[in-house]
């Protein structure tokens, strides 16, 4: 629904400061990220509020996680078993690379940088959405001195909610478009998507609910996270959390027609 309010000078300059406190909020994210400050992430960046924290969400191509308890085991304690599991690997091989809290991220990048940001602030101004696109990698050490490094596009869509201390990311949805490893031919890959296979399925493990969201076989067909659209006040019905997803009517193979169709 389009925001038909009036504002004053005063309310417009707040609202413009909003959107670029938002801006800056998703951009600290991808430091944060690069620097390996997960924990620090959902401490400083992500809702505080008891009840925010409850509805919270983390989403991927195969499901959401809810409520900050399970998106901190996953994004938090589940990745420092990986990064832990791995360097024990890299000792093993090398025992010059001390298994030590120091080089527990050694030969890694994680790299999210945003671009054509879209802000939506409601028109009450106590929540935003925002949309961007990243041309993500991720790299990581192989035992055999070898980097493994990953290609990630995907889109990045978020809820955030001003709470007493600023603005906060509420829930987000990383959707990636599509894995290719650098240096390797795209063309030459599997056709269709293998969920068993495909590194970020295989990361982000069995979510609080599990469901396919992002159909990487038919790429945008399935035009989710949806673009924001002005809105008046938050919602179920114009969430990025899990209450927000509705299974598009033209759903790929399902809609049996289409490039894609066989």
């Amino acid at each position: 629904m389009a925001n038909s309010r009036q504002y004053t000078d005063e309310e417009l300059i707040q609202r413009v400061w909003d959107v670029e406190e938002i801006k800056k909020l998703i951009h600290k994210r991808v430091i944060y990220i690069a620097n390996e400050m997960r924990k620090e992430e959902l401490n400083d960046l992500w809702v505080q509020n008891p009840e925010h924290k409850k509805t919270a969400s983390f989403g991927r191509n195969t499901g959401y996680y809810t409520g900050m308890d399970a998106i901190h085991d996953y994004y938090v304690v589940h990745h420092q078993k990986e990064r832990e599991k791995q360097l024990k690997k890299l000792h093993a091989a090398n025992p010059a690379i001390a298994d030590i809290p120091q080089n527990l991220h050694i030969g890694c990048l994680s790299n999210h940088p945003v671009s054509t940001g879209l802000v939506e602030l409601a028109g009450d101004g106590k929540t935003a959405k925002g949309l961007w696109y990243s041309i993500a990698q991720e790299t990581e050490a192989q035992p055999d001195g070898t980097g493994k490094a990953l290609w990630m596009p995907e889109k990045i869509a978020v809820d955030f909610v001003k709470e007493k201390d600023g603005w906060k990311i509420w829930h987000i949805v990383v959707s990636t478009d599509l894995v290719s490893e650098a240096g390797e031919d795209y063309s030459e890959q599997e056709v269709y998507h293998n969920y068993e296979t495909n590194p970020v399925d295989v990361e982000f493990g069995t979510p609080t609910i599990a469901k396919l969201i992002h159909n990487t076989d038919f790429n945008w067909w399935d035009n989710y996270p949806p673009m924001p659209e002005a809105y008046e006040t938050f919602s179920d019905a114009v969430s990025y959390g899990p209450e927000g997803y509705v299974k598009p009517a033209l759903y790929g193979l399902d809609s049996k027609e289409g490039r894609n169709f066989r």
